[in-house]
């Protein structure tokens, strides 16, 4: 594949040397440059677009009443505003882009890979105070910002020089080294030494509004008015410019102006469009509603690195190619599909599918030539297929009606009405009074009877469509179907009769489906087709591969050839067109470079060709015809730039940029391993042709360019970490690269494998390490530590033993003495209840003893029985209340539960007597009833002194009397 690019790369060189040998001859265009329109549905921008300029990266920006738009071969963007009103100038100048709007004015600068920042330069009083910035110009070390109110010249690090108009200042021009300033009332003024001089008789254009100001020669400027003509200052004085242009564009009203190269001018008008003039006054080209441009007024106007002019429109944005070689008759000229051209005593002839048209060769050559120049011959409405011009100047028409005679620009159908369809015309060898015809069904003869061509009759022998015919070496004629193949037609020696008409197709070893036609290439007949070029071999009687071949092993093969008088071979393929230029050597050098605009356009199955001489070239396409001028061409293989538009994180809305060229290494977008998914768009700032195909290659993850694709974008998926350069390069469809644009970006890695985590895996690595020894080291100690244990453990064994039986004999005597004390205490606690119950017996007892007594004293009313009854109850009552028998209760309660009354009394000094009482009798558990005996009272009475014990107890609701008695 580089082999054979080198190879295409030496024959475009050679094109290029070949076509440039004549480049300033000056010839003009005949027709329309091809001409692009951006609307504001193509841009999402507003109707006016008032300047544009190119940025040496080859981004196009435009002044748009809705900002600044961007451009870059693919797509257009508009720029972060910056302010709400309408933007009037912007030029792109040293990697910034510098915008003037009204009351504001300013540059952008791209920030590193990411979007562009914007910085004001008018953030003060007097700089926010200017009106609209209709011009920004460089100027020496400066840049100056043309408003209505004056001029800013501002240099970074500089202070800006503020410079106040002394009327309103609608424009401003640099031109051979001056800065020259048009004033409204003052007229023409200059800058120099830091303030504005009126130029003597300057003042005759104040209130004549002036568009351009350009560059006549070094001592010569031109000054174009917008109503009041041109002029010419040759630093002293003015006078009106002579020429063509001059009346033209007064009535135009020129609004802008440009120099094309050294010798042309683009003027931008109000009323007619583009008009491009030469430096003698000279039209070289209109371009305006009616010739294809979509506003006639033009505010703003820009040359591209390519040629192409752009023109900032009313209501859009135009590219004219104009640098092509190729122009077109179609449009605004409405004569209909183009078939057929000849040319004939300085008139031209065109073939549609409308009719026959003719126009006079300098008409024809005239850029701002009226349709009207265009004349249909009258009777020859239908379809041309074709035109002939015999050895004397006749012309003769192929027809769909038949064959017509033109005259003068009148025409005569020679043919009889049955005879329907003519497609080319054929001399028979060495006779020019006969003429055969190839028709729908068959060929007819012709012949000249006193200077007229006159229908003799129509062959028998063969009735098949006969469009392409020529005659070989041996007197044969060959004729050629789309269909059916090749037929080898023999005629008598009078051509009276067909004798004899040999097929080849399928059954000769032919594909009848090749789409063949024939002509002749250097006196031989050859046969382009589908599947390559053949030619007859008529000792085998059979086909061969011509070596023509070779030039068709890229592009596709042939699908018509055209052999013209300086022995060129011009071919259609599908995809496009070229042209074999013959060497002095007999070689050929294949060209098609210039022919791309031409490529979709031409009639598919009816191409057409026509050479009027070597350097003018006319084509068939649809609604008109194309013309090719090799001496328009000013360069070939002009070198374009591919951009990096967008590359961002399929997780992320962060887009980094590139310029042209080497990634930037001072900034590297870096991104976490968690967004290492991308999406890469690029585009190609070469305006001229479509269908450019992209090739990319990811430095530390491809190990090839890719395979070129029109895709214009990339998605690079689940990249490991790393440092990576993505590369990108354009090929237009001539084959020629763009210089490769790369952008560095590093993916990082994820936290388990960063440089701290690695470090910390070492740590971790070496802590193991000196865990391990330190672990072996305490091993070992434990180890012997352990023996030493053992040892002690033997000895530790034996003592517990001898203490283990010591202790066993101390807990038999412990357990033997605590055995002997609960017997004690059981027996105590025994004898305490034996004394309880010996208490309440009695009491029992004398409680009935006293209640029988009572009865005896109800019964009896003798005072004497009363009383001794009385004393008997007083006598059992003390003996109730006997405190003796207390006093053994409390001996016997303070061996069993060890000195509870004194706690209690201790805690609780307040406790009366028979509290203290109660508290014990609570303490052995005893119930309410037995209490009650004890004392002496009643069981409610128990209950309420209960009730008044828990609150000098300080007992709540919820707590239990018996357990808080229990825990003293």
């Amino acid at each position: 594949m580089n082999h054979y690019r080198y190879h295409i790369l030496i024959l475009l060189f050679l094109s290029y040397l070949v076509l440039s040998a004549t480049l300033k001859a000056g010839v003009p265009i005949y027709g329309i440059p091809e001409v692009d329109y951006f609307s504001r549905a193509d841009y999402k921008g507003a109707t006016q677009n008032w300047s544009i300029s190119q940025a040496e990266n080859g981004l196009l920006y435009a002044a748009n009443n809705d900002g600044i738009l961007e451009y870059d071969g693919s797509e257009w963007r508009l720029l972060p505003k910056t302010t709400n009103v309408i933007h009037r100038s912007v030029l792109a100048y040293q990697n910034r882009i510098y915008m003037g709007a009204y009351n504001e004015f300013g540059y952008y600068e791209y920030n590193g890979h990411k979007d562009l920042d914007y910085t004001s330069l008018s953030d003060n009083d007097e700089l926010s105070a200017l009106g609209d910035v209709w011009e920004i110009i460089p100027f020496n070390d400066w840049i100056v910002f043309q408003a209505d109110k004056g001029l800013v010249l501002w240099k970074e690090g500089s202070k800006p020089i503020v410079v106040s108009a002394k009327a309103r200042i609608p424009k401003a021009f640099t031109v051979n080294g001056l800065l020259i300033v048009y004033d409204e009332t003052y007229g023409l003024m200059e800058f120099r030494q830091g303030r504005l001089y009126e130029i003597p008789g300057g003042e005759s254009f104040a209130g004549v509004s002036i568009g351009a100001v350009l560059p006549l020669s070094s001592s010569e400027i031109l000054i174009a008015t917008i109503t009041g003509g041109i002029y010419v200052w040759d630093m002293q004085t003015f006078k009106e410019w002579d020429g063509q242009a001059s009346h033209f564009l007064k009535n135009a009203n020129v609004y802008s102006g440009i120099e094309y190269g050294e010798d042309e001018f683009v003027f931008g008008t109000i009323q007619s469009g583009v008009v491009i003039t030469d430096k003698a006054g000279n039209i070289k080209s209109m371009i305006n509603k009616e010739r294809g441009l979509q506003n006639n007024t033009v505010l703003g106007l820009e040359v591209d690195q390519e040629g192409n002019i752009w023109a900032g429109l009313d209501n859009g944005i135009a590219r004219i190619s104009y640098n092509s070689t190729i122009s077109f008759i179609q449009g605004y000229y409405d004569i209909g599909t183009g078939y057929t051209v000849e040319e004939h005593a300085g008139v031209l002839y065109l073939g549609t599918n409308q009719a026959l048209y003719y126009i006079n060769k300098e008409d024809f050559k005239n850029p701002i030539n009226d349709r009207n120049s265009f004349v249909r011959i009258q009777g020859t409405s239908g379809q041309v297929w074709s035109l002939f011009t015999d050895k004397e100047g006749q012309v003769l028409c192929g027809h769909n009606s038949g064959v017509f005679s033109i005259n003068q620009g009148r025409a005569k159908l020679i043919t009889p009405t049955h005879i329907v369809g003519a497609w080319i015309f054929r001399y028979p060898p060495n006779r020019t009074d006969l003429c055969l015809v190839g028709s729908y069904n068959g060929i007819i003869v012709l012949r000249k009877v006193d200077g007229q061509w006159a229908y003799v009759k129509r062959l028998d022998g063969f009735n098949e469509s006969a469009r392409f015919m020529e005659w070989d070496s041996d007197g044969a004629l060959w004729v050629t179907h789309g269909y059916l193949g090749a037929f080898k037609v023999h005629f008598d020696d009078n051509y009276n009769e067909i004798v004899e008409v040999e097929t080849f197709n399928d059954a000769k070893g032919l594909d009848k489906n090749l789409s063949l036609n024939v002509t002749r290439v250097n006196d031989e007949v050859v046969f382009g087709s589908s599947k390559g070029v053949f030619g007859f071999d008529s000792n085998s009687n059979s086909f061969y591969r011509h070596n023509l071949n070779t030039y068709f092993l890229e592009g596709g093969s042939p699908t018509l050839l055209h052999s013209d008088d300086n022995r060129n071979v011009w071919f259609f393929t599908q995809n496009g067109v070229g042209v074999l230029r013959r060497l002095e050597d007999g070689n050929y050098t294949k060209v098609t470079l210039p022919f791309y605009p031409i490529t979709g356009k031409v009639v598919d199955g009816f191409e057409f060709v026509k050479a009027l001489d070597e350097k003018n070239t006319i084509f068939g396409v649809e609604d008109g015809f194309a013309h090719y001028s090799v001496n328009e061409r000013k360069e070939l293989l002009k070198p374009f730039n591919v951009h990096i538009r967008g590359f961002k994180s399929l997780n992320d809305d962060v887009d980094y940029f590139s310029s042209p060229g080497l990634p930037d290494t001072n900034h590297k977008p870096q991104w976490p391993y968690n967004q290492n998914s991308f999406e890469v768009k690029y585009s190609a700032t070469h305006f001229e042709t479509s269908n450019i195909k992209y090739s990319t290659f990811v430095e530390g993850l491809d190990q090839n360019w890719s395979e070129p694709s029109l895709l214009q974008r990339r998605q690079i998926v689940n990249i490991r970490e790393g440092n990576y350069v993505f590369w990108v390069k354009a090929i237009n469809v001539h084959g020629q690269e763009s210089e490769p644009t790369g952008l560095e970006f590093i993916v990082l890695p994820p936290w388990y494998r960063t440089v701290y985590a690695l470090v910390g895996y070492v740590l971790v690595v070496i802590g193991l390490i000196v865990g391990a020894w330190y672990l072996l080291m305490w091993l070992m100690e434990r180890s012997r530590l352990v023996a030493v244990e053992k040892q002690k453990e033997h000895f530790r064994i034996k003592e517990e033993k001898l203490k283990n039986l010591a202790l066993e004999n101390e807990k038999e005597m412990i357990r033997i003495r605590n055995e002997k004390l609960r017997d004690e205490m059981l027996f105590k606690e025994k004898e305490l209840a034996n004394s309880t119950m010996s208490i309440i017996y009695k009491n029992e007892f004398l409680q009935k003893i006293k209640e029988e007594l009572l009865k005896v004293a109800r019964l009896k009313d003798l005072s004497s029985v009363e009383k001794k009854v009385g004393s008997i109850v007083k006598k059992i009552d003390n003996d109730i209340d006997n405190e003796s028998h207390w006093e053994v209760f409390e001996l016997h309660l303070e061996q069993v539960h060890s000195d509870f009354l004194n706690r209690l009394t201790k805690s609780f000094p307040d406790l009366t007597s028979r509290e203290l009482k109660l508290c014990a009798y609570l303490r052995m558990d005893m119930p309410s009833k037995e209490i009650s005996s004890l004392m002496n009272i009643s069981v409610r009475a128990v209950e309420n002194n209960r009730y008044k014990l828990r609150k000098k107890l300080g007992l709540s609701g919820k707590d239990n009397l018996y357990e808080f008695i229990m825990s003293i």
